[in-house]
């Protein structure tokens, strides 16, 4: 079978020709529909993060499959993957076949995509954690969304508007991003001072949603009212922030982590509304597929902002 498999840490992945993996008891053998791709597969390539796998290893934590081989769900049953230290510290998605324990999968409705239901898992729970269980919007708060043409920021900033926030303020860093931002969300285009300068120096909203980090969430948080409330997901234009403390400590702005890796037991319990909410047209979520081979195109277009939709590696 052909898999995409990480031999050094820092590089690209390179697809080669492995042996079809062997089930254990507990353990279900499936055939690979569609892998999605994720920032967090990213960190665990760098060799940065701390969860470093055994090389060479095959990344993708999440993806849609059908059984092959099972021990306690029929052969045909389309699953998601997700969970157990797939794509982690075990062998990931990013393959033709591959064994998953059994406590990792779940059934998948048959109303989605292979793309939808192989991604919809991360972007639609993170983005649903963040705006109302860390950040808490309430109906009529206004509310910006760092990055909301992403397929994260875009989750968050369709839940503010269906929690009832006033304004859902998109903020992108470049022009062409602009028509890839759910409807009804208030474009700004800009980062650094350009953004700044754009939004002005005044607060202008209750809560801040980052998915970007580096220097957009430096100059949003400012822009947040005294007393609100930042969710901080992502650091995809820079993992370090910097804060005036002295007005931040005046601001009394709460800064709040959102780490879904501790969120697992929430995110099964989300999952179910979610799906009648896609299924609906309540929420949508944009998809952008590319053959195994590749993958790492893939990877560096996601890492370049350059994608329209979620990623996903159709083996």
């Amino acid at each position: 079978m052909r898999a995409a498999r990480l031999h050094e840490f820092g590089q690209s992945p390179t697809v080669d020709d492995v042996d079809i993996p062997v089930r254990e008891t507990g353990q279900s053998l499936l055939k690979v529909e569609a892998a999605a791709l994720g920032h967090l597969d990213i960190s665990v390539a760098s060799g940065t993060f701390d969860i470093k796998p055994t090389l060479p290893h095959i990344g993708g934590t999440n993806a849609a499959a059908i059984v092959v081989e099972s021990d306690s769900i029929a052969v045909g049953t389309r699953v998601l993957v997700r969970g157990g230290g797939i794509g982690l510290f075990k062998s990931g998605c990013w393959a033709e076949f591959m064994v998953a324990p059994d406590t990792a999968l779940t059934l998948v409705d048959p109303r989605l995509s292979p793309s939808v239901a192989a991604t919809f898992g991360l972007p639609t729970s993170t983005g649903y954690v963040a705006v109302h269980d860390v950040a808490q919007v309430k109906p009529g708060e206004r509310v910006i969304v760092s990055g909301a043409s992403g397929s994260v920021g875009s989750m968050a900033a369709q839940f503010a508007l269906l929690a009832g926030a006033s304004e859902v303020i998109g903020v992108v860093p470049r022009a062409d991003q602009i028509g890839l931002l759910p409807t009804g969300v208030r474009p700004v285009v800009g980062r650094g001072e350009e953004l700044a300068a754009t939004l002005g120096q005044e607060p202008i909203a209750n809560v801040l949603v980052d998915t970007l980090g580096g220097d957009v969430v430096s100059q949003l948080i400012p822009r947040v009212y005294p007393g609100g409330r930042a969710a901080l997901i992502g650091y995809t234009l820079g993992g370090s922030l910097t804060l005036d403390l002295p007005n931040w400590l005046l601001s009394d702005v709460k800064i709040l982590p959102v780490n879904m890796m501790r969120q697992n037991a929430r995110t099964a319990e989300l999952i179910p509304g979610i799906v009648e909410r896609l299924v609906a047209g309540e929420l949508t979520l944009a998809t952008q597929e590319f053959p195994l081979e590749d993958i790492a195109t893939a990877l560096r277009l996601m890492q370049d902002g350059m994608l329209t939709g979620r990623a996903v590696v159709v083996p």
